[in-house]
């Protein structure tokens, strides 16, 4: 005979609470949104950073910066290069954030990026950008 586990309701209603009950932390994608990133070509990748209902836009906007700030210096680049869509980057007409919409209700923000050695035009330098954002993105997830 086949068993199954039964929560009581109460327990489960709890969970939920805590689980839903939570602003979107900066990570990796979970239950409360975090980043993804997908490679588009030897060049070129796709970052985005989900949120739920408990975050602002601007605060998703400043994680995915982050995140791109963040996988320059994974690759020991010194510059990151933003793009608002596959347009903007075959122009290569950079942009300074992420752009931001929502999905499912809830904000979400997404970037094009190329990851550069030397400085060029539209690209922001790595180091200050991850310097001045450190302190929201901490602060942020240590709630």
């Amino acid at each position: 005979m086949k068993r199954t586990l039964q929560l009581p309701a109460a327990l489960l209603l709890s969970m939920t609470l805590v689980l839903g009950g939570c602003a979107t932390s900066y990570g990796g994608a979970g239950l409360t949104g975090g980043y993804a990133q997908a490679r588009v070509n030897d060049r070129l990748m796709k970052v985005d950073f989900y949120g739920n209902g408990y975050i602002k836009a601007d605060m998703v906007q400043s994680y995915a910066l982050y995140r791109c700030a963040e996988i320059a210096k994974e690759r020991n680049k010194a510059y990151v290069v933003i793009y608002d869509s596959l347009r903007t980057a075959a122009l290569d007409i950079p942009t300074p954030l992420p752009k931001v919409g929502s999905l499912g209700g809830k904000p979400s923000a997404f970037a094009f990026v190329t990851v550069e050695d030397t400085q060029r035009s539209g690209a922001q330098e790595v180091e200050p950008l991850l310097a001045r954002l450190r302190p929201l993105v901490q602060g942020e997830s240590k709630q």
